[in-house]
């Protein structure tokens, strides 16, 4: 039997409907969150994620749930990744040669940024380009 990895990317999309009580996949970000709470999963994102939450928040909620989500950030266990130069250049290459114009460069930089640190799975809503075999984190049944 394969051992699975720890560490899971979190991806704007499952950040944002954790928080939104109102979202349609309230309910399953929230078992993802209980998840891997329970099971002692390292959780990692990255500043251009938080960037994008907070704006959809703010724009969507409203500027006090935004401030006291990036206030909650400092005492959660959510590892933040900064993104070094070389990590940049390969986002930009991956995103210019990969062959789908769809791919968008915060989902190119958080591939790169968890295959680097050897990150295999992302917990998103939104359809993940399959690059470097990352692969959409499922709870186990």
């Amino acid at each position: 039997m394969a051992i699975q990895s720890k560490k899971v990317y979190i991806a704007q999309s499952a950040i944002f409907a954790f928080i939104d009580r109102a979202h349609p996949k309230h309910t399953q970000a929230a078992a993802f969150f209980r998840y891997f709470a329970n099971t002692g999963y390292q959780l990692f994102t990255d500043y251009v994620t938080i960037s994008e939450t907070y704006q959809q928040l703010y724009q969507k909620i409203g500027p006090s749930l935004s401030r006291d989500f990036l206030r909650s950030l400092s005492f959660s266990t959510i590892n933040i990744l900064s993104p070094e130069q070389n990590d940049m250049k390969a986002a930009v290459k991956v995103l210019t040669s990969y062959k789908d114009s769809e791919l968008s460069f915060p989902e190119a930089l958080m591939s790169v940024l968890a295959d680097r640190r050897g990150i295999e799975y992302i917990c998103s809503f939104d359809y993940i380009h399959p690059l470097f075999g990352l692969t959409l984190f499922d709870l186990p049944m």
